[in-house]
């Protein structure tokens, strides 16, 4: 055989033979070459722990979305979200994902937001709706009684703190942002999500009871103070009179706030979220409050604080 018929064959042989990057090259490119499989063919074509993972990681996008839209966010596709949330994930699953969800759940038109009105005055605009007025409610009767009987009957170690107020958003920010971002960074989330926290849990620092600004009950642990509060119960606002931590400043309180999140292993998937809105849904999915818009809350005001590098 001469020379030339030996390099014919050789060079067949070498085509035939693919590399592991260049299957999955091909493969991703093959994948989106084919218009017409439907999405049944598609979602066949992987496994069944693949399955499983995308049916939580499409339930998760959904609520991030919906989370979006109830702050007037209609500027971005489940594709852009998913890539967002998710960029590590092939693209070939990424838009199976997309797909399904496009088909489940479809979305309104998307329009990017009016250029004349900023993030922050879209979320200064929300404060004016009922969930977000922080005014004191008047105590109610029982209420007094309530906490009469708390201060009757605190143990020696429940000392009440000195309670630090803010008098404005600009001082309460002022105030927490350092330690919030201090906190932020040994945790691995977002320094805005801690300061919505404490924003929401306290009225801006308005009423902050014995520097509790995160509302974490005592569970059993001792020091605790006894007031009461409201919570979400089966969709209603219902009172209850509970045992809730104490704190001597409100730098304090952060950082009890990040001992007790790395405390808890309901957490974990919180502390462990890629970014913000998959930390907000893993927050809420934990069940750290009882209210079932938490998250929705949250992200409101975080819309109107500073981005994370001017924080």
């Amino acid at each position: 055989m001469n020379d030339f018929n030996r390099g014919l064959m050789a060079s067949s042989q070498a085509t035939k033979k693919k590399s592991p990057m260049l299957e999955q090259f091909m493969d991703e490119l093959s994948t989106q070459s084919k218009p017409n499989l439907t999405l049944e063919d598609r979602l066949s074509s992987v496994s069944d722990s693949e399955r499983s993972t995308l049916m939580q990681l499409a339930k998760l996008v959904r609520v991030s979305m919906r989370l979006r839209e109830a702050t007037n966010d209609n500027s971005i596709t489940y594709l852009d979200l998913i890539t967002e949330m998710y960029g590590s994930i092939s693209l070939s699953k990424r838009m199976l994902v997309a797909a399904i969800l496009d088909q489940t759940n479809p979305l309104s038109p998307r329009e990017a937001k009016p250029e004349q009105q900023s993030r922050q005055d879209m979320a200064l605009s929300l404060y004016d709706r009922p969930e977000f007025n922080f005014t004191p409610e008047p105590k109610a009767a029982d209420d007094t009684l309530d906490s009469v009987l708390a201060d009757a009957f605190s143990t020696p170690q429940a000392q009440q703190k000195q309670a630090t107020t803010f008098q404005s958003k600009a001082d309460f920010l002022a105030a927490m942002t350092p330690v919030a971002t201090e906190v932020a960074d040994e945790l691995g989330i977002s320094a805005r999500i801690i300061l919505a926290q404490a924003a929401l849990e306290s009225g801006w620092g308005s009423k902050a009871k014995n520097n509790a600004f995160f509302g974490i009950k005592s569970h059993g642990k001792a020091g605790g103070q006894t007031f009461t509060t409201h919570e979400e119960i089966d969709g209603k606002r219902v009172k209850i009179t509970d045992s809730f931590r104490q704190y001597d400043t409100p730098e304090d309180s952060i950082r009890g706030y990040g001992d007790f999140l790395k405390s808890n292993p309901r957490y974990r998937h919180f502390l462990a979220a890629g970014n913000e809105d998959a930390q907000l849904m893993a927050l809420q999915e934990s069940g750290y409050a009882m209210d079932s818009k938490y998250a929705q809350k949250l992200k409101a005001i975080m819309n109107g604080l500073p981005d994370e590098a001017d924080t």
